[in-house]
């Protein structure tokens, strides 16, 4: 039996080819379900498809007796940074719509990885299974909301909110109600930026998850067979306790369990990001009041 890179051949072929065959699943999963994925099972697959392509490319590496030469270094450092722009969160809404150029995306981040593997590996001989560590545990962490885009950057600087959020009068409820503008606008860019539109359409065609279309104020029925009616409440706790409500119709388990995290707590005291989705789902429905309607905060009210 001949011997490769420490290892015996035959044990680098089944490597390589197991390692080609998950790579190119993940490539071509935009073809077999366009439309199934949240962003954070869009970085499980990521994940899935560094696996496969961190094998195949130490399938490939040189083999231990080669000389180890430095000029790898530099597709090593520069191939991530270029992976993570091609899995940057905003770019997700488009790629949904656009089933080529999503396929196109899964193809180049497997490429990246490929080189990135292989030139650590050729750098210093085994580098390249830290290196495939490394990348997993990225793509893993990003599917549990490490990365994942904040939106607005001044939503991160609680002294400038004030000057930037107010109130305006809306001509069409005129002496009825006020309706926060801003909030509105940043939560329909909060919507794309956020992966919602992923799951959830705004024009009342059924997805992943429920549309956002004349949901707020209607009643919603439970898989428990249960109806509620879909009040501030109610949408609070599908943003951040989606487990406590399943839909009926819709499969439960899809909606990511890190808003809570990422639109609460002591760094979100207002809660202005979590107000604004609600507010911008408020306005995309026929049937709404006070009772669907985030509270204004105090500052604002004034």
């Amino acid at each position: 039996m001949t011997y490769h890179a420490g290892r015996p051949s035959g044990v680098r072929i089944v490597m390589g080819v197991i390692g080609a065959a998950i790579a190119l699943g993940g490539v071509l999963a935009p073809l077999m379900s366009h439309d199934m994925t949240t962003i954070a099972v869009h970085h499980l697959l990521h994940a899935g498809m560094a696996i496969g392509a961190g094998l195949l490319a130490l399938s490939l590496a040189p083999p231990r007796n080669e000389r180890e030469r430095s000029f790898w270094i530099w597709p090593a450092v520069v191939a991530p940074a270029i992976g993570i722009l091609l899995m940057w969160p905003s770019e997700y809404p488009y790629l949904m719509t656009h089933r080529w150029l999503h396929l196109l995306d899964h193809l180049s981040i497997a490429l990246v990885t490929l080189l990135t593997v292989y030139a650590a590996q050729a750098y210093v001989r085994g580098l390249g299974w830290l290196m495939l560590v490394l990348l997993v545990a990225m793509d893993a962490a990003c599917a549990g909301g490490f990365g994942i885009s904040p939106g607005a950057s001044f939503l991160l600087r609680p002294a400038q909110r004030p000057s930037n959020v107010v109130v305006a009068s809306n001509a069409a409820t005129a002496g009825t109600a006020k309706t926060i503008t801003t909030l509105h606008a940043l939560g329909a860019k909060l919507y794309n930026a956020m992966g919602c539109s992923g799951c959830h359409s705004v024009d009342g065609s059924k997805g992943v998850g429920p549309s956002w279309k004349n949901l707020a104020g209607y009643p919603q029925k439970l898989s428990n067979g249960k109806a509620m009616i879909a009040n501030y409440s109610f949408l609070r706790t599908m943003i951040l306790d989606p487990g406590k409500l399943d839909l009926a119709g819709y499969p439960a388990g899809v909606m990511p369990g890190t808003y809570k995290v990422t639109l609460t707590g002591p760094k979100h005291p207002r809660e202005i990001r979590l107000n604004a989705i609600i507010w911008y789902i408020n306005t995309l429905s026929n049937k709404t009041g006070k009772a669907s309607e985030p509270p204004i905060p105090d500052r604002l009210a004034k």
